[in-house]
């Protein structure tokens, strides 16, 4: 009976070893694909700038293609940016469509696509901000938002930031949630919203130049932009943290925010 009850013993304890063996090597799996391939594709959807945009040739550019190389060449990568639609850039990473996302995404934004995601540290910090009509006078501050009719876009950290209104006592009059900023804006031009709720960075880039809009300069919430990647994915995790370390401290990832996010 003792043999019997060793032997029994010493079978669980094998396989609690090759469990954990297994687990080990699934963390790591995909940074050795990367390196094998020598290759880092990243997911990305081009239609917030400044952060990613298509330009007049209608090549992609912007923030996040910068940043994502600047991390690709500081882990010996060659980086390949995969145009994705926002919707489907976590979706896509765990189907293998590519590696990791790196589109200007908050924690919140990857943990509402899937509660089984892995993040980097933070790398940049945005403000959620108010755009208004040039012509609107009642609008200087969030607390004028009450009463009011917001436009934001669905399915992101705006969305986030104007529903957090009510837990500050701001209860708007109607809140308009669309599948783009750009129709937010749209609908913000002729009068239909009194105001839009939109990532400051991205606010700047329109308001810029345009006689019929302003940006009111009291930040709803602000958010932290992550990279983000698949759920135990932990060797990729820290190859990305330490990435992010080695180019803010080599000056690679001012560089890239001087050109694209300094007003």
């Amino acid at each position: 009976m003792m043999k019997k009850n060793l032997f029994t013993a010493f079978v669980f304890g094998l396989l609690a070893l090759c469990l954990t063996i297994s687990t080990a090597n699934a963390g790591s799996g995909k940074w050795e694909k990367i390196v094998a391939a020598k290759k880092l594709v990243v997911g990305n959807c081009p239609e917030y700038p400044p952060f990613s945009f298509r330009n007049t040739d209608s090549k992609v550019e912007g923030f996040d293609s910068d940043f994502a190389r600047a991390l690709g060449k500081a882990m010996g990568l060659e980086v390949v940016m995969k145009d994705t639609a926002w919707e489907g850039l976590v979706a896509g990473m765990k189907k293998g469509d590519h590696d990791i996302v790196i589109s200007c995404m908050s924690p919140e934004e990857a943990t509402q696509a899937s509660k089984s995601v892995s993040m980097s540290k933070p790398y940049l910090r945005l403000s959620e901000i108010i755009v208004t009509r040039t012509g609107v006078k009642d609008i200087g501050s969030k607390e004028d938002l009450a009463g009011k009719v917001i436009g934001v876009q669905a399915n992101c950290t705006s969305e986030v930031a104007v529903d957090s209104l009510k837990d500050m006592g701001i209860v708007a009059s109607d809140i308009r949630r669309y599948n783009r900023n750009p129709e937010a804006l749209i609908d913000l031009k002729n009068g239909r919203t009194d105001a839009v709720v939109v990532g400051f960075a991205y606010a700047a880039t329109k308001v810029k130049g345009n006689k019929d809009l302003k940006i009111v300069n009291d930040p709803v919430r602000s958010v932290e932009i992550v990279v983000v990647m698949d759920h135990g994915d932990d060797t990729l995790v820290r190859q990305i943290n330490q990435a992010i370390d080695k180019i803010k401290e080599n000056g690679a990832f001012d560089a890239v925010s001087q050109k694209w996010l300094s007003l």
